[in-house]
C-alpha cells in the first residue's frame, strides 16, 4: 500500500489494537473448520482471475478497450487481496524490531558466546535424545505448547494473548514438501499450515514458529525466538529437545563434528531430515521458491531476506532471560 504507518503507531494501534480483535475473531471463524478457509481464500481469487481472462478470449469483441477493461479487472481482483493482506496482518511487518522491547545487548553477540552456546546445546540434545525418542510416539500437547510461549511473546511486546490451535490441512501440502517449506501461516484468513512430512522433533518448533507469526511477528528471526525460548522453557522432552535441535542447527557450525559428540540417537535425527529432504525436495523449485521468498521479504522491509531466519542467533545470544526462561524487557 501506499501509506506506510509509522512503527509507533503500528504497535499501539494496530499490533496491539485492531489486528488482536481481528485475531480472535478469525480464529473464531476458521479454528472449527477442519481444513484450510485461507485455501478457498486464495483459490476465490485465482479463480476470479482465470474467469475474467477466459471471458476475455471467448468474447467476440477482443478490442483495445475489451482488454483495457478485462485488465482493469484483474487489477482490481489484485488490489483487493493486496488491501487484504495488508489490513490482515501484512502491516506487522512495519512493526519495530523486538530487540527494542528487549533488553538487547550487541555487546554479548560475540563468536565466543555463539561457541559456548553451540556446546551447551549439544550437551542438552544427547540428553534429551534418550527421553524424547523414548516418547516420540504421543500426540503433541498444543495446549502445553501454548502454555509456555504464550509468556514468551508477551514479553516480547503484545499485550492480548493471541489465540491459536491445531494446523489445517492444506491443498499446498505437495509444494511445501518439495520446497522444504515447513509451514507457513495464510495471511488472509491467519490459519497455520505445517507440511505433512515433519517430523515429531521438528513439529514443537515449527507450530511455536507459527504460531509467533499469527502473534504479530512477521519478522522470521523473532518467529525463530519465541519459538525456541517457548520449546526451551517446556518440561515435556520431545518439546524441550525440539527446541535445542533446532537453536543448534541455527547456531554458526564447526567445520567437522566428530562421532562421539553425538549419541546415536541424535545422528538418527540427522540423517532422517537427510532421508526426508532427499525424499520430497525439488532442487530447482525449491531453489525458485526461496529467490521468491527473499524478494518478498526485502520488499517488506526485511533487509536480509531469507537470512533474516539466521539472524534468531543475535536475539539469542543478545538478550539476557530471568529464571523463568523469559526474555528481559527494557
Amino acid at each position: 500500500m501506499a501509506w506506510q504507518p509509522s512503527a509507533a503507531w503500528i504497535e499501539r494501534a494496530y499490533s496491539n489494537g485492531a489486528y488482536s480483535g481481528w485475531e480472535h475473531v478469525a480464529f473464531s471463524i476458521t479454528n472449527p473448520v477442519p481444513w484450510s478457509l485461507g485455501d478457498v481464500a486464495g483459490v476465490a481469487g485465482i479463480v476470479a482471475i482465470v474467469w475474467r481472462v477466459v471471458a476475455f478470449f471467448r468474447g467476440r469483441k477482443r478490442t483495445l478497450a475489451a482488454l483495457a477493461f478485462a485488465l482493469l479487472d484483474v487489477a482490481a481482483v489484485l488490489g483487493v487481496y493486496a488491501v487484504w493482506f495488508e489490513l490482515s496482518w501484512g502491516w506487522n511487518y512495519a512493526r519495530a524490531p523486538v530487540e527494542t522491547r528487549l533488553a538487547f545487548d550487541p555487546k554479548r553477540v560475540t563468536p565466543q558466546a555463539a561457541g559456548v552456546l553451540r556446546a551447551r546445546a549439544m550437551r542438552e540434545m544427547n540428553a534429551l535424545a534418550p527421553y524424547a525418542h523414548a516418547n516420540a510416539g504421543e500426540a503433541l500437547d498444543l495446549a502445553a505448547l501454548r502454555g509456555y510461549w504464550l509468556p514468551v511473546v508477551r514479553r516480547a511486546g503484545d499485550d492480548w494473548a493471541p489465540a491459536v490451535g491445531p494446523a489445517k490441512p492444506t491443498i499446498t501440502d505437495p509444494f511445501m514438501q518439495a520446497t522444504g517449506t515447513s509451514g507457513y501461516i495464510n495471511p488472509l484468513s491467519l490459519t497455520v499450515q505445517t507440511a505433512s512430512d515433519l517430523l515429531w522433533f521438528e513439529r514443537p518448533f515449527d507450530m511455536a514458529h507459527e504460531w509467533t507469526h499469527v502473534a504479530a511477528f512477521a519478522r522470521e528471526d523473532e518467529a525463530n525466538y519465541a519459538a525456541i525460548l517457548a520449546c526451551l522453557r517446556s518440561a515435556d522432552p520431545v518439546i524441550e529437545y525440539s527446541g535445542w535441535f533446532e537453536l543448534f542447527l541455527y547456531l554458526p557450525p564447526k567445520a567437522r563434528y566428530r562421532h562421539r559428540e553425538f549419541v546415536p540417537l541424535v545422528w538418527q535425527d540427522f540423517a532422517a531430515i537427510r532421508r526426508r529432504d532427499a525424499r520430497h525436495i525439488n532442487v530447482l523449485l525449491a531453489h525458485w521458491t526461496w529467490r521468491t521468498y527473499n524478494a518478498y521479504l526485502k520488499t517488506n522491509r526485511i533487509s536480509s531476506g531469507i537470512e533474516n531466519y539466521n539472524e534468531v542467533t543475535r536475539l539469542v545470544l543478545g538478550v539476557p532471560l530471568d529464571r523463568e526462561g523469559l526474555p528481559i524487557a527494557k
